[in-house]
């Protein structure tokens, strides 16, 4: 059996990387996972979420943890192994794949980084160091073309996101088995998956939900969690002054899908997160908040208009982004309740999220990049 290794930095990667595991059984699977790739039976060298940071300044205290796994994946590396798969997370991935090519390993980048939004200094290395790339946006293949050559090839495969999404909730049987009250909407709350979002984020919409809660109180507030942050999240919600519950896996198959589906409106902190969303088509808004230092790096590095997924593919706002100070618990409140309160603006961003789920393509993704995979490795 060939043996391959997979590299993921961040939950939403662990999302894609079990599916494609799931469509690879030909393989024995080794890497830096998520729950998810470990339910699927990838054998761990580290859990992600011993690494997952977001911003610079962030990154910081886990650089001794991110460096020792660095060194433990080429040591894997070094002992036979047939393919490598990374799942975005340029910093150490693009390191990775360099290591993996000195060793004449066939690489593949499935979910590349978002250079068309910031690094395009790291076009020239991805083609150097992969043999093939995955892209999941139409526009991708474009950003690569002077690069595509026999020994980097670019396949578009549409957006492994729609092959993810699954809920299996009617509004009536989510809100008994989280013993919410029928006449009750539910306000979906998503901090993040990481610790430093999570951290940040959660307190200040806390803190907004409890102004919502005095101008609407047929709302019960849920917060989806991730395994490895529900200690964090249950220790910030420890003394809630507003109906909230949160969950997880444990109480529902897929707890952020479902929270997604059924809430009257979500405030949901930047990434993956707000594109799946946006195909559920539920009203939201966009939350962001790091490190001043981290921000102000960012900005000079990043050159698109919008940070939210959904907006980039519209090219305009039309999922309110609440970024930095402008991230504080009476604007996010405002603008909740703006919406809340006003239908023909409520109905506008229906429409505006549907037409973002037909511009992501056909299902299929998952199965078109297993395809591609198989053919590289010769199977």
């Amino acid at each position: 059996m060939k043996k391959a290794f997979i590299s993921v930095g961040e939950i939403s990667g662990d999302n894609y990387a079990s599916q494609l595991v799931k469509a690879l059984p030909e393989f024995r699977w080794i890497g830096i996972t998520g729950p998810k790739m470990r339910e699927a039976g990838v054998e761990t060298v580290e859990k992600l979420e011993n690494i997952s940071v977001v911003g610079l300044m962030e990154a910081l205290p886990k650089y001794l943890k991110i460096k020792k796994a660095f060194r433990r994946s080429v040591e894997i590396l070094d002992k036979g192994i047939d393919l490598l798969v990374v799942v975005d997370f340029p910093g150490f991935n693009l390191k990775l794949l360099k290591e993996a090519k000195k060793r004449g390993i066939k690489t593949v980048y499935f979910i590349a980084p978002q250079v068309w939004a910031w690094g395009k200094g790291r076009i020239p290395k991805i083609a150097q160091y992969t043999d093939l790339l995955i892209a999941i946006w139409p526009f991708e293949k474009k950003i690569y073309k002077d690069y595509i050559s026999e020994s980097f090839k670019v396949e578009y495969v549409g957006h492994p996101i729609l092959d993810i999404i699954k809920t299996e909730e009617t509004e009536e049987s989510f809100k008994k088995k989280l013993g919410i009250e029928k006449n009750k909407k539910i306000f979906g709350l998503l901090p993040g998956s990481r610790e430093s979002e999570v951290k940040t984020l959660l307190p200040i919409l806390l803190s907004s939900a409890e102004i919502i809660y005095k101008n609407r109180e047929d709302l019960h507030f849920v917060i989806p969690s991730t395994p490895n942050m529900v200690k964090i999240i249950k220790n910030i919600t420890d003394k809630p002054k507003i109906p909230l519950t949160v969950v997880t896996n444990k109480d529902l198959r897929f707890p952020s899908y479902e929270v997604m589906k059924h809430s009257v409106f979500l405030n949901v902190a930047s990434g993956t997160a707000t594109l799946e969303t946006a195909i559920l088509g539920n009203p939201f808004i966009l939350v962001y908040k790091v490190s001043p230092i981290t921000f102000f790096i960012g900005k000079m590095l990043v050159s698109i208009e919008y940070l939210g997924l959904p907006n980039l593919i519209a090219e305009r706002e039309i999922i309110k982004e609440l970024l930095q100070k402008e991230c504080n618990p009476e604007n996010i409140a405002r603008w909740s309740l703006k919406y809340l309160k006003d239908p023909v603006a409520y109905e506008k961003v229906k429409e505006d999220l549907a037409s973002i789920r037909k511009a992501l393509g056909e299902k299929g993704a998952i199965k078109r990049t297993a395809r591609l995979i198989k053919e590289i490795v010769n199977f």
